[in-house]
């Protein structure tokens, strides 16, 4: 859920084309000091366009009766290829510290749409919204990320199965150069500062790898001289706090070496916590504030975690928010783990897969990777990586002819599902919606050819259907037996295709889509015949 001011543009006055905002929205909206409005000083807000997130600039608010906006911002907008009218309405989207900015014109198909969220007769608007930055350029995205994309959007919390050398870690490296503009110094680095890679060891029972930990070596009887030894992971929680704007990734490689609910359960924790609010994404503290009497009596930080937030960050406002709420995860952080199974690895609990999108990379291609060093992904940023949607509740206002036929989809299959370890509950659900409304603006195939709505609802629920459902079914003949599995596969089947009102099934025909989730389920029930199966290659 995003905080957004919408300003309806009810003609310009006669010098400087300037736009009032009221002092309120000035002050709680874009923290312009109250000192500056009373004493009419100018003052600077960071400003970026929609289109690039990464390129700010300082707009100036003129502050009057009413703030107003300079004819900066109207340059700015032109020079983005907006041109202001009568009855469009400027939208302007919190961005950690900065705004972004966008117009919706008085033409647009949206336009009428956002209004009916607002009362219509007000000028300037000031809320939370359900409305979610979506990606408005998919076509120059590769059809083929698609999937792990719209997954990533919808929970940040990724593991990529396959069989070894399918290049599952290259990618996570590639998604996040498509970060950066192609040709940029960053795009040619070898590791993204956007990046970060911690290969998992066998011997890891629990988060000091990973977190740190704290350090009794050379303190007194008293606890002074007691340290905190930063992981990798923490290092790079605070990385990424500092800049917001960009996504990050981390890379778990071979995740499954050691027992993922032990060495990441503080993970596993807080990323259920997540929830949207004014203040953007937010979640628990993965380690929280310790703390210790003064010679007052009054309470602050323990020594150790004072200096190891000076450790983490230079950062004034980071450093600030450290101490006063201890360190959580930002919601540009994305957390990727890559998975083989065999004879070396541990399997997942439903725990972890519950908490996990899923995403099988067995397809190999020989001929792939001799002509490009780099995956041709297409231009990835915050709109199209970093969802501000945390529950189905935050979609379902704005998309409720959508997530009613996903409710109705669920129902169908939940209740195979039924009596049985893999029923469904309220976490797969928001999950479905999410994903299914992420999937939304991609809506064209590869030729640029818009495809139908149904179709584009049913692939999601395929793709998520696979991810959150299937990969959670595993057992002998007396837990998952071929009757399960096929009355399984029929509702599946039969859900899709009310859904796209069209044919799915195994194989692709001229006159049928291929279905990967009864594909799926065919290779289990095959499976079986050895006495036992599961999702899992």
């Amino acid at each position: 859920m995003n905080v957004i001011y919408v300003c309806k543009v009810s003609g310009f006055q006669a010098s400087g084309n300037q736009i009032d905002i009221p002092k309120k929205v000035g002050t709680d909206f874009f923290n312009v000091p109250l000192d500056n409005i009373e004493n009419s000083k100018n003052t600077g807000i960071n400003v970026c366009h929609i289109s690039d997130v990464r390129s700010f600039e300082i707009i100036e608010i003129q502050p009057a009766t009413n703030l107003r906006w300079s004819t900066k911002l109207n340059k700015f907008l032109t020079e983005k290829g907006e041109k202001l009218n009568e009855g469009d309405l400027l939208i302007f989207e919190k961005l950690g510290r900065s705004f972004c900015v966008r117009s919706i014109p008085n033409s647009d198909k949206k336009h009428d749409a956002l209004l009916e969220l607002f009362e219509k007769d007000e000028k300037h608007m000031l809320l939370s919204s359900s409305i979610e930055t979506q990606p408005e350029d998919t076509e120059t995205i590769k059809s083929s990320y698609r999937p792990y994309i719209t997954a990533i959007k919808s929970k940040p919390f990724l593991l990529l199965a396959g069989i070894s050398g399918t290049g599952k870690s290259r990618i996570v490296r590639e998604l996040a150069r498509a970060c950066w503009d192609e040709g940029s110094e960053e795009y040619k680095e070898h590791k993204p500062r956007n990046f970060e890679m911690v290969q998992v060891k066998p011997n890891w029972h629990d988060s000091s790898e990973l977190l740190g930990y704290v350090s009794r070596i050379g303190a007194d009887k008293d606890g002074n001289g007691v340290t905190f030894v930063a992981g990798d992971f923490l290092k790079f929680i605070a990385r990424a706090w500092e800049e917001q704007d960009v996504p990050y990734f981390l890379c778990l490689d071979e995740m499954n070496l050691a027992p993922v609910e032990q060495y990441f359960a503080e993970y596993l924790s807080v990323v259920e916590s997540r929830k949207a609010t004014e203040e953007g994404v937010v979640t628990d503290p993965i380690l929280s504030v310790s703390y210790e009497e003064d010679h007052l009596g009054l309470k602050r930080p323990v020594g150790w975690y004072r200096n190891l937030v000076n450790e983490l960050t230079s950062d004034k406002d980071v450093k600030t928010r450290f101490l006063k709420h201890g360190i959580c995860i930002p919601q540009n952080l994305i957390v990727i783990g890559t998975v083989n199974m065999d004879e070396t690895t541990f399997s997942f609990s439903r725990k972890v897969l519950d908490r996990a999108m899923t995403i099988e990379m067995n397809e190999v291609d020989l001929e792939g990777g001799l002509t490009d060093r780099h995956e041709n992904i297409g231009k990835l940023g915050t709109a199209e990586l970093i969802g501000t949607c945390v529950e189905g509740v935050d979609v379902y206002s704005a998309h409720k002819a959508v997530c009613d036929k996903v409710i109705a989809y669920l129902k169908a299959v939940n209740d195979k599902l039924e009596g049985t370890p893999f029923k469904i509950a309220y976490r797969t659900r928001n999950e479905f919606l999410l994903y299914v409304v992420n999937n939304l603006p991609y809506n064209k195939d590869e030729d640029g050819e818009e495809l139908d709505q149904n179709y584009v609802i049913a692939r999601a629920l395929d793709e998520i259907t696979n991810m959150k459902i299937l990969s959670r079914i595993e057992g002998d003949e007396t837990k998952v037996s071929e009757k399960f599995l096929k009355g399984l596969s029929d509702a599946i089947k039969e859900q899709l295709e009310n859904v796209f009102e069209g044919p799915f099934g195994i194989e692709e025909t001229d006159e049928t889509f291929k279905s990967i989730s009864l594909a799926k389920l065919n290779e289990m029930t095959k499976k079986l015949a050895s006495g036992y199966t599961s999702f899992w290659s």
